[in-house]
């Protein structure tokens, strides 16, 4: 038959305990100096994500209102809303197809 060894109380109060504490006090600063350099990423990344979701937010709002200044544009650029709001100054459509002007330049000696 085997004999099991069950560890001594007084060892493991020992490791345990303030002895432990003492012997492991660098241990315990580095671990804890690595959580509070995690924490510190942990919160930067978040904000970081929040920056971006806002501006992706902005940026879907102007484009909406790029697309919608731009159809109105278009819809009062329309020959028929030129004429209706030509017509309120008292202009009218001309009968005369435009033309071209050519003009001859002479060099000088």
């Amino acid at each position: 038959m085997q004999k099991i060894n069950i560890p001594d109380w007084k060892l493991i109060l020992n490791k345990v305990g303030q002895k432990g504490i003492v012997s492991n006090i660098p241990l315990i600063l580095y671990v804890s100096f690595l959580a509070l350099v995690y924490i510190t990423i942990n919160h930067h990344a978040e904000n970081t994500i929040r920056d971006i979701n806002r501006t992706a937010r902005e940026l879907k709002e102007l484009r909406w209102r790029y697309v919608d200044e731009k159809t109105q544009i278009m819809s009062m650029t329309k020959e028929s809303n030129l004429q209706q709001s030509a017509s309120a100054l008292g202009l009218k459509k001309t009968l005369v197809p435009p033309y071209k002007i050519a003009i001859q330049i002479q060099e000088q000696p």
